[in-house]
């Protein structure tokens, strides 16, 4: 090979480098946009896929070149998606913000005590580790099946990039 094609597949190299680096996330960057599944033992019927976007926050200058949220390694508002993979749940749309290096997401779920026969409602509160992507869902609920008394239930849970 010339000296010639040598530097210029040394330069290439160099080129694709550069690209990727500029591209990857970096090693302690905070939770990303994108698909992640919900990793538990709450649920053994089916899954939990969320779709999680960057939440603007009012600032005029978000979205646009000067701040674009997709792009930023550290994203303070989430917009989360939960879209069961089977339909015996319903899906829900919630903002999940950022504090102390973790996010909490607050949602009331209509079906969140699941019965034989029929369901009753919880209020959840899910807050994660904004690095390693791993916390808990704590389930609350006023009244259990067949008239069980309410109460509290906690589960680990982590999310799983796709």
């Amino acid at each position: 090979m010339s000296a010639a094609g040598k530097a210029a597949i040394a330069l290439m190299t160099s080129v694709i480098a550069v690209a990727a680096a500029a591209f990857a996330p970096a090693a302690n960057a905070e939770m990303q946009i994108g698909n992640y599944e919900v990793l538990n033992n709450r649920w053994t019927d089916h899954m939990w896929v969320w779709a999680v976007w960057a939440k603007c926050s009012g600032d005029q200058n978000c979205g646009t070149p000067d701040e674009d949220p997709a792009m930023a390694l550290t994203i303070r508002t989430l917009d989360v998606l939960a879209i069961p993979t089977l339909s015996k749940s319903q899906w829900f749309r919630q903002d999940a913000f950022y504090s102390d290096s973790r996010y909490t997401l607050t949602v009331d779920v209509p079906d969140g005590v699941r019965c034989i026969g029929f369901n009753l409602p919880s209020h959840d509160v899910y807050s994660w580790d904004a690095k390693t992507l791993a916390g808990t869902i704590v389930s609350t609920y006023d009244a259990g099946c067949y008239g069980a008394q309410g109460g509290t239930a906690t589960y680990p849970f982590s999310l799983k990039r796709y």
